[in-house]
């Protein structure tokens, strides 16, 4: 069984929603994000992705991959791993938080809500139920 490696979004993608220029790992990345999707995918429903087993998923798979790339990609190179910069110049400061300063790939709550991941699941676990093998034929 070889595991579907196939990216939901190309560096094209990419680049029609966060501009040209996109660094040379954008597309490895849309892979690993690609990857991650499919595990939450699995996660969520109890099996292997499959186009057309979630029609939100597969509508919304390609903009999701692109924004958690560009999550990662949007930290500015020489500040990985800095969540916070200050620069002063005579009386005036300026402070800059970077919201992913590990430059990690996640799906959050909103995106996994528009992929149709969240919520609780309706599995189809069959319940164990006992046999009843007292038939009533009406002779007691």
């Amino acid at each position: 069984y070889m595991a579907e490696t196939r990216s939901f979004a190309t560096k094209a993608d990419y680049e029609k929603r966060y501009g040209s220029g996109a660094p040379e790992r954008v597309e490895v990345l849309l892979q690993d994000a690609s990857a991650l999707l499919r595990s939450n995918f699995i996660a969520y429903h109890q099996t292997a992705y499959k186009e057309g087993l979630n029609l939100r998923f597969d509508e919304n798979a390609c903009a999701v991959t692109c924004a958690i790339v560009a999550r990662a990609v949007n930290v500015p190179a020489g500040f990985e791993g800095a969540s916070q910069y200050s620069q002063h110049a005579g009386p005036y400061e300026s402070t800059l938080t970077f919201a992913n300063p590990t430059a990690d790939l996640y799906v959050t709550r909103s995106e996994r809500t528009r992929l149709g991941l969240s919520g609780i699941r309706i599995g189809s676990i069959q319940p164990m139920c006992k046999q009843d093998h007292e038939v009533n034929d009406g002779s007691h």
